[in-house]
């Protein structure tokens, strides 16, 4: 493995801040670069103390007052969490509004009786993310190039042209015109170069929440030079994995599988009703008159009254949000631990088991190997193999899944693997990319 240091390069413009911004599916993150090449995290206040990390996502509120039709409220991050806690049915809560930009199918979301177009729901949440930020003095006055970071491929299967025009549209609407996009994955092995003092060949692995991405990349430490040599992406990642566990643990409590029996024959459930669980950006719409209506009608004839029963109460209390934390909290202790108990209790429902890794890794298996099939097509795409990875830089909250990287250990070797910053990397990267890329435009225009 080539050997590692902090090398920092020095050019660029004196005074100037470079500004990274890695809007994720799940947590987004904004990076300074400064003209040295040091580089800091935005840290946002919260319960535990400042994070680095922002909640990617934001809650309309509805209040009543004297003004006719009352008044809209926006929260993003944290604080939208805890509006929609508090608020209960004047809230609506979104979330994973980045899986939403590639569909042509979704352009628009009638929210508290307004339509909102995808962009100013995403300008608005952007907004909250630079207002909530701690920012060192001086910034605003100094700021260069703005490097937006984009997946090789946007999760779904839409349109990566339509993605990446909505979110400048976005970037636009809440009042920044100076960006420039930037792969993420790119972005994290920029991030990763600087700790290396010898060339190399890097395979850059980022696992996030919507989509897993690949890098490949040769750095020479002397010229500061970087050379791309593939790209590739899958739209599979933390929250496939998670509805792995919904599809197998709380769907079946839920009724999947069940039957019922209208006019004397029985007849399974409707599984489209479960299908809507694999994208938790769409239960919320499963809270439409017909759809509770038709529960109610199955619930009187099912062999499982208490399951469908459930299910009526989790969709007619909008419980999405703390499944989604229950689940979550359950893949983050598998790993570490063999076994992990998922607890998803509000009144009536009372949902608590105990789930194995290996059932787990069972469950996530065709998902690990599209992810690994990823990484083939980026190897391929090079021409290289693994044998000819100096070092296989992985990063992304998915990297800590076990099986994940034992089948990144066994492909390329441990003593190949390197992690770090996993939750920083990618905005990191951004704004040292954005930093470079100024740079270039200063001294061709000089």
């Amino acid at each position: 493995m080539p050997r590692q240091t902090e090398r920092v390069v020095t050019y660029s413009r004196a005074g100037q801040t470079y500004i990274g911004v890695d809007f994720g599916t799940t947590n987004t993150v904004v990076s300074l670069a400064d003209a040295s090449g040091a580089v800091r995290t935005l840290v946002y206040p919260s319960a535990q103390g400042p994070l680095p990390t922002f909640r990617s996502v934001l809650c309309y509120v509805h209040e009543d007052n004297d003004a006719l039709g009352g008044v809209k409220r926006v929260f993003c991050g944290a604080d939208a969490i805890e509006a929609f806690l508090r608020q209960g049915d004047e809230a609506r809560l979104i979330q994973s509004v980045k899986t939403f930009l590639s569909s042509k199918s979704f352009s628009r979301s009638t929210i508290h009786g307004r339509d909102y177009s995808l962009e100013e729901i995403v300008a608005d949440f952007l907004r909250g993310l630079l207002k909530a930020a701690q920012w060192p003095d001086g910034v605003a006055d100094s700021t260069g190039t703005i490097a937006v970071g984009r997946p090789v491929r946007f999760a779904g299967d839409g349109d990566d042209a339509l993605a990446e025009a909505r979110l400048r549209a976005a970037f636009l609407a809440a009042g920044i015109a100076n960006i420039e996009f930037g792969l993420e994955p790119q972005a994290a092995a920029f991030f990763f170069a600087k700790r290396l003092c010898e060339p190399a060949t890097v395979l850059v692995a980022d696992f996030g929440g919507g989509t897993s991405d690949f890098s490949i990349v040769q750095f020479d430490p002397e010229t500061g030079k970087t050379e791309a040599l593939a790209h590739t992406g899958v739209g599979i990642a933390g929250d496939t994995l998670d509805y792995r566990i919904i599809d197998k643990v709380v769907a079946p409590a839920f009724g999947k599988g069940s039957r019922f029996r209208p006019q004397g024959r029985w007849l399974e459930v409707p599984k489209w009703i479960y299908f809507e669980f694999e994208h938790w950006h769409r239960l919320s719409f499963l809270k439409r008159p017909a759809v509770l209506r038709e529960l109610r009608e199955i619930e009187l004839t099912s062999d499982a009254p208490q399951a469908l029963a459930w299910l009526r109460e989790f969709l007619e209390q909008e419980l999405g949000f703390h499944l989604y934390q229950a689940v979550n909290r359950c893949k983050t202790a598998l790993s570490s631990a063999d076994h992990a108990e998922l607890v998803f209790e509000f009144a009536p429902i009372s949902l608590r088991c105990t789930i194995s890794r290996a059932d787990f890794e069972q469950w996530i298996a065709p998902d690990v190997a599209a992810i690994e099939a990823a990484c083939s097509d980026a190897l391929a795409q090079a021409g290289l193999s693994a044998d000819d990875m100096s070092v296989v830089f992985m990063t992304g909250g998915t990297s800590f899944v076990p099986l994940l990287r034992q089948r990144f250990e066994s492909r390329f070797g441990a003593e190949k693997i390197v992690a770090g910053d996993e939750f920083v990397s990618v905005g990191s990267g951004l704004a040292l990319l954005a930093r470079e890329r100024e740079f270039k435009k200063y001294n061709k225009n000089k």
